[in-house]
């Protein structure tokens, strides 16, 4: 069996994680911590314009991250609605812990 991806979230996306209602906050997680296992999971979508960068929808939120395959990583670097999600969605800090 392969060793899991860790899973990273930069200041950016901890500190929209925090914003969220508690109910919102831990469906997200809960499908944060599924990327470990499963970084490709059904229903994921290919963002234009970033290298290995996907989306994964939860709810009425968007997970946007990337995929460093080499190093088994992935790195949450946006959580937030639909409509605010693709705007602006560049990472720009390093990856804090989960």
């Amino acid at each position: 069996m392969k060793r899991p991806f860790a899973v990273y979230l930069t200041e950016r996306a901890d500190k929209e994680l925090s914003k969220l209602p508690d109910k919102d906050r831990s469906k997200i997680r809960s499908a944060i911590e599924t990327l470990a296992s499963t970084p490709l999971p059904r229903g994921v979508a290919k963002l234009r314009g970033l290298r290995d960068a996907y989306r994964i929808r939860v709810g009425k939120y968007r997970v946007l991250y990337r995929i460093l395959w080499k190093e088994r990583m992935i790195v949450i670097f946006r959580v937030a609605l639909k409509e605010e999600s693709l705007l602006r969605f560049r990472p720009r800090a390093e990856p804090v812990p989960l």
